[in-house]
């Protein structure tokens, strides 16, 4: 098995390219990863001013990181009623590789995720920096999960739709 390099200087690459961020804005704020595959979560500004938020992907390849996925949307102003602020997701679960959802929470109160779909799987994440990442490669419906958002005493905070 090859040793993969430092994935962050390409994540840092990948925004740079894509969203003309200022420079000096970058950070990646989270990070999950399943076998070759990694998620990033990562905030910044834009040269318009806007604060942006996403999730980028990467998976290993002959010893390189190449670009798997991702979404970006702008940071903003929750209701008490949403339980993201930003999400979303790639992939095909069943496949080799690994199916990713997540994003920033809507309340800055949430300790853990909890995603639960139509047929009773569950997938958790610990939320940190106000993200919750989910990697999976078996079964599960988004289409129909919620997602729990839980204190640090496992009280439930929130619940909506995933997605």
């Amino acid at each position: 098995m090859t040793t993969l390099p430092n994935p962050h200087p390409v994540i840092e690459m990948i925004v740079s390219v894509e969203f003309d961020p200022f420079e000096d804005s970058i950070r990646i704020v989270g990070e999950r990863r399943l076998a070759e595959d990694a998620a990033f979560a990562v905030a910044f500004e834009d040269r318009g001013g806007v604060q942006r938020r996403g999730l980028i992907g990467l998976c290993g390849h002959e010893g390189q990181w190449r670009r798997r996925g991702g979404c970006m949307g702008s940071a903003r102003t929750t209701r008490d009623t949403d339980v993201w602020m930003t999400s979303g997701g790639w992939g095909v679960p069943g496949r080799t590789e690994a199916a990713v959802f997540g994003g920033w929470v809507a309340d800055p109160d949430a300790a853990a995720a909890r995603a639960v779909d139509i047929n009773g799987r569950v997938l958790d994440d610990q939320v940190h920096d106000g993200v919750a990442i989910f990697m999976y490669a078996e079964e599960f419906d988004l289409q129909y999960a919620r997602l729990e958002l839980l204190s640090a005493a496992g009280e439930l905070l929130r619940s909506g739709p995933m997605t």
